[in-house]
């Protein structure tokens, strides 16, 4: 049979070219102060040469064999050992709440005597956030919009950057493997919902839906 290519008539066209621009959501596990349980914060402006995308770091260790004719061990399989997925986001408009969140540990309020009103956290290197994450991607020429659904993450500080002379709270986001059973508007879709999550390819208007409905999605207990 001879060679057909599909997407010959779109595959060069200067329409296809376009700038995402991202908005990414995070709801605790854990309580933490300014969010209520399974209300999501949002993490804000990212500067505009930021790329929030995951990098997946995979390892493969090979399971080999006596090569029945001598020489080198043949390859039988070579599956996947250990998977890691990460996401670098820097943010150039963290509110109060998102520099709570970069602080890494819930705060806790002080309410009385000459303090009250102020909020005290554990300086904890290395202390990162449980969390359920949501990355929406549009592009201002297509209809439709990337939602990326992760039911675990967390949500670490990597200290500070610097973005055209303004501060950037920096985080990196661990995605976790999380196993859980999806609600109603989901539950035929269970074998497209993976440990890591799933990616939503929704018209925008029905993106709102789309957001009430994972909103729901791995509640914790």
């Amino acid at each position: 049979m001879s060679l057909v290519v599909v997407n010959t008539a779109t595959a060069l066209l200067a329409a296809n070219l376009s700038k995402e621009g991202r908005q990414v959501l995070f709801s605790p596990v854990d309580l933490f102060s300014g969010i209520s349980a399974g209300d999501f914060a949002d993490l804000g402006y990212f500067p505009a040469d930021a790329t929030i995308a995951p990098t997946s770091n995979i390892t493969r260790t090979p399971v080999t064999a006596q090569n029945r004719e001598g020489g080198a061990p043949v390859t039988l399989a070579n599956p996947v050992t250990e998977i890691e997925v990460t996401y670098e986001i820097p943010v150039l408009t963290p509110d109060d709440l998102i520099r709570d969140l970069h602080g890494g540990t819930p705060a806790t309020a002080i309410t009385t005597g000459p303090l009250a009103g102020t909020k005290v956290s554990p300086f904890n290197p290395g202390a990162s956030l449980l969390g359920r994450m949501i990355v929406i991607s549009k592009r201002g020429n297509s209809n439709i919009v990337r939602v990326a659904w992760h039911p675990r993450a967390f949500l670490q500080s990597n200290g500070f950057g610097d973005s055209q002379d303004n501060d950037t709270a920096l985080f990196t986001v661990s995605l976790q493997a999380f196993d859980y059973t999806p609600g109603t508007e989901l539950s035929a879709y269970d074998a497209q919902i993976t440990q890591y999550g799933a990616l939503f390819s929704v018209p925008r208007e029905k993106l709102s839906a789309l957001l009430d409905i994972l909103a729901e999605e791995a509640l914790p207990a």
